[in-house]
């Protein structure tokens, strides 16, 4: 039962977290959505203050329009963590995807070179939660 609770918790806080970046990103922007992050990891880590360039409008354009994917991903994780029981098979697709989003950053720190701490931290966070997600749900099956 605990094994339930936590993952629950973790889609829960994943799909929250997935609405609220997207629609930030949609409606303020990119920029000051990464400045919000790149600030509060700032604050958490004690790190003296280290903002990214702003987006080049191409780039805004482009955030702007693959947030409402991120919104809609973030809105079936929320509804997978309210009723886990009946809307468990939405569990591996969702950590998979997730997966593949870590992936795309590590390709762009490979290719580009390395971002801002706080897009590491969500790097490491892309890549290690969903085995996690998906050992939970193997042991709920």
């Amino acid at each position: 039962m605990a094994g339930v609770r936590i993952l629950s918790g973790l889609l829960m806080a994943l799909g929250v977290a997935a609405v609220a970046i997207g629609l930030s990103i949609v409606l303020l922007g990119p920029t000051p959505t990464a400045h919000s992050a790149e600030t509060l990891f700032g604050l958490i880590s004690r790190a003296p203050p280290l903002l990214t360039e702003p987006f080049t409008p191409t780039a805004d354009s482009e955030l702007r329009f693959y947030a409402p994917f991120w919104v809609v991903y973030g809105g079936f994780a929320v509804m997978t963590a309210r009723d886990l029981r009946r809307e468990r098979h939405r569990v591996p697709l969702l950590a998979a995807v997730f997966f593949a989003g870590g992936v795309g950053r590590a390709i762009a720190w490979w290719r580009v070179g390395p971002p801002h701490p706080v897009f590491l931290s969500l790097m490491i966070i892309e890549l290690a939660l969903p085995p996690v997600l998906m050992l939970l749900w193997l042991r709920r099956r």
